[in-house]
Order: structure tokens, then sequence, then C-alpha cells
């Protein structure tokens, strides 16, 4: 685990800090980590304070390469920061800018976790490494870990826009929660101690039933997915397409989220010429479009980065990572990558960095173009299921506690190896550029993708 690697010995942290044969080095990369890098315990989910804290740590210790500001909030008026990294060499006019988004999905904490590793990794290596020097002084990188802070603090995919899903009239009314304390959200059914797991009754999510209509957990703290708010062919895929657009969670208008309209106004205002937005759930790179079959003007670039990409994290992690256009993995409607290539002509990609399990997912491509499964590989606990008896006001009680659940929050076998892979394909992604005409922003964007146009951007 990442924990016991960094703080256990200087040996394995250079092997950390160090490049694949992709890079060059002048020197030993520098065996410095952030504080709190070692005090936090990354063998698990670290909290959103963990990200305050090290965003600090990385503006005070290198003033002269990185800056901090918030570019809105979320629900809740949690903030959503960006780390600007880039030196002093040349003027920004002259720099290439790109953009690197982690947890748009809130539940998947590797990405975001990948994403201010990026931030740390190029300013310390920045004295110590020709590729680190090489980007910043060229680049500009804008580092927004977080994207969705409420629903990583919730532990969900989506944001925590209130929303009734009982409609009782009471938003989140009656959230899942852990009564047992065994640190798992876990599935209720009723059935006599003798019975079998097929013959016992579903009641619902592990809750009190706070609302108490009978139905345990049934109205979680869940609301938008952001992924699919974006204005970009928003709810494209309706009833009449046959892939189920309605079950997206989609939000009530195109950009209706405060996290979406601030990383719309952010690009928009910060036009890049290239960005990846860090998910898990697979192990793949993808590009436009999402929404259509149909190429893209720039397919060919974007696949053969993509490809680079893909392979390069293959070749550090010892995991196989596919790429293909975003449709032929599934298609979806209204995603970021979507929305910035179509609005504003920048090459996007979707960057899946880890799958647990033995089993890839069943929409996978075949066969695998690196010669690896795309699966981490790591183990997944059979369900369990517990009889409790009598819980809060039902009798014969038992709980089914989801493998899955179980890990979710633990950090991956090999996690160090991850980041390595992400660190080599970022540089992929980054040195592609520049290409082609880069961002362009219409004329009509400020009308029609810029609500709460007057927000300021604060720095820190």
């Amino acid at each position: 685990m990442l924990a016991i690697v960094i703080a256990s010995s200087i040996t394995v942290l250079s092997a950390l800090n160090s490049n694949t044969q992709l890079l060059t080095q002048n020197k030993e990369p520098k065996n410095e980590v952030p504080l709190e890098f070692m005090n936090w315990n990354l063998t698990k989910k670290p909290p959103l304070e963990f990200y305050d804290t090290l965003i600090q740590s990385i503006v005070k210790r290198y003033p002269n390469l990185a800056k901090a500001y918030v570019i809105g909030h979320s629900w809740r008026e949690r903030k959503i920061w960006c780390i600007e990294l880039t030196s002093n060499v040349k003027s920004k006019e002259s720099k290439i800018p790109i953009a690197i988004i982690g947890n748009i999905h809130g539940n998947e904490w590797e990405a975001g976790l990948a994403t201010i590793y990026t931030a740390w990794w190029f300013v310390v290596n920045y004295n110590y490494n020709i590729t680190a020097r090489k980007i910043l002084d060229n680049y500009i990188l804008y580092i927004i870990p977080i994207l969705n802070p409420d629903g990583y603090n919730q532990g969900v995919r989506t944001n925590l826009r209130p929303t009734d899903h009982n409609g009782d009239g009471v938003p989140f009314g009656d959230p899942p929660t852990d009564i047992n304390g065994d640190g798992v959200i876990s599935l209720m059914y009723t059935g006599t101690p003798d019975s079998k797991p097929e013959e016992r009754k579903f009641l619902g999510y592990e809750s009190p039933d706070f609302d108490n209509n009978g139905i345990p957990g049934d109205d979680p703290k869940q609301g938008v997915d952001l992924n699919r708010n974006f204005n970009y062919m928003w709810w494209r895929y309706d009833a009449d397409t046959g892939y189920g657009q309605a079950r997206a969670l989609a939000g009530p208008f195109p950009a209706s989220e405060p996290e979406v309209q601030a990383i719309q106004r952010f690009l928009i205002t910060h036009p890049v010429w290239a960005l990846a937005t860090l998910h898990t759930g697979e192990q793949s790179v993808l590009w436009p479009w999402c929404y259509s079959p149909n190429p893209t003007e720039d397919h060919e670039f974007m696949e053969s980065v993509a490809l680079r990409m893909a392979r390069a994290m293959t070749q550090v992690t010892g995991r196989g990572y596919y790429y293909t256009q975003s449709y032929y993995d599934y298609p979806t409607a209204a995603e970021l990558i979507d929305w910035a290539y179509g609005r504003l002509h920048i090459h996007s990609y979707t960057v899946e960095l880890y799958c647990p399990g033995t089993t890839p997912p069943s929409w996978v491509p075949m066969p695998y173009p690196f010669g690896k499964p795309a699966i981490w590989g790591n183990s997944i606990p059979e369900d369990n299921w517990t009889y409790v008896g009598h819980l809060e006001k039902w009798d014969n009680v038992w709980l089914r506690t989801r493998g899955y659940d179980v890990i979710k929050d633990l950090a991956p076998p090999d996690l160090e190896l991850m980041l390595k892979g992400w660190i080599e394909a970022s540089i992929v992604m980054i040195e592609s550029e520049p290409s082609g005409t880069g961002p362009i922003v219409p004329d009509y964007i400020g009308w029609y993708d810029m609500p709460c146009a007057c927000y300021n951007i604060t720095e820190t």
C-alpha cells in the first residue's frame, strides 16, 4: 500500500518517483515527500481534508511553480480547488495549457488521488527530472483534484443536489445508514434463521427507516451524475433510442449543477489544448464521441494518443488497458469530454485507472490490445450473509454485505504502480500538444454555456 511504500524507506520512494524507460533523467529523482503523504493513512480512502492540506502544502513549498484558487462550490458549499502549475522561465502567453480533472464521480476516489499526485510529482521533480522541468517550462497544468467534493465526502457517484427519491416531499429523507457500525452499508432481508438466500425477502438498504414508510434506505443522498449533465447533447438518449437515458440522473436541465457550471466556466475562460478526466471502474483510455458512433475530425490523432497512453499504463502497472472511442465502450450523452471537444475543440480523454476483481466488464473489447486483461487482478470477497434477528422495527433480519462494498474504500494492491502509470500516460498526453488548431471559444459561448458568468474566481 502507498502509505507503507512512502513511509518505509527512501529506496522504495526513489523507485516510486523515478520514471520508466520512456523518460530521460539528468539526476536521481528528489527524495522528498510532503509530510502529508507520510502522515495520512493511504491504505484507504483519505478524507477531503487530505486534499485541502496537501494543496496548501504544495503552494507553500513551491511558490515559484504552484498556486491554487477556488473555481466554484458544490451544493454543500464545499470548495472546488484548482492547482495551477508552471515555471516562470517563459511568459504564460507562450505556453500550452492542459487540464487534468479528478473525481467527477465522487465514489471513484483513486481518481482524485492520482490527480493530486500529478501536481505533487511535477513540483517535487522539477529540479531533478528533465521531463518534469521541460513540461513546467513549456506548459501550464491546471489540476482539479476533486470536482465533486460532496459526492467524494458521501462516497456516492453523484453530487448532492437535494432530491426526493421516494416521493414523500422530503429530499434525502431516508438515507442508507450503517446501523451496526461495521463500516459498510448492507442490504436488509427478512427470513427465518434456517432460510436459504433465495427464500429471503428484500427489505431495502441498511437504515432505521427514518421516514417510517416501511422501506429502509429508500431516499439516499444521491443527486445528479455530473458526467451526464454537460451542455452538449444533453439527454440525447431518450426512450426512443433504447439506451435508457432516463436512468442516467442527468439533472433537470443542461449544466444545472454548480459543479458542472464551475468547470464549464473555467474551461471557457481558461481554454486548454487537451484535458483528461480521471475515473475508475474500467482500465481504458477513451475519446469523443460518447454520444455517436461517428468519428470526430481529430479521431486519428486522439486515437494515437490514447493508444500510447494505454500502452504506457500497461507497461508500468503490468495490467492491461485498452483504448477506444467512448461510444464503443458504451454510449452515453452530455459527458465532459464531448462538451469540451464539441464546444471548445479541446482534445479530450477519459482515463479509467482501475477495475477491481479478476473478471473484466462484459463490454471490454477482445482481444486485449497489449496482451494483458484489462482488470487489476485483486480478489473481491464473496457476499456475506449475517443473521441478526431483531433490528430496529423488524424481526428475523438478515444483512447481506456485498464483497465490493467491503473493499471499495481500501487502496488497491500496487497503488503506487497505478500512480506511476498515470504519470507516464499524462506525460504522453501533455507532450502530444500542440497539435491542430488548438481550443476555439465560439462567440456564442458566453451566454450559452456560462450561467452565472459573473461568478468570481478567487485565488489564495
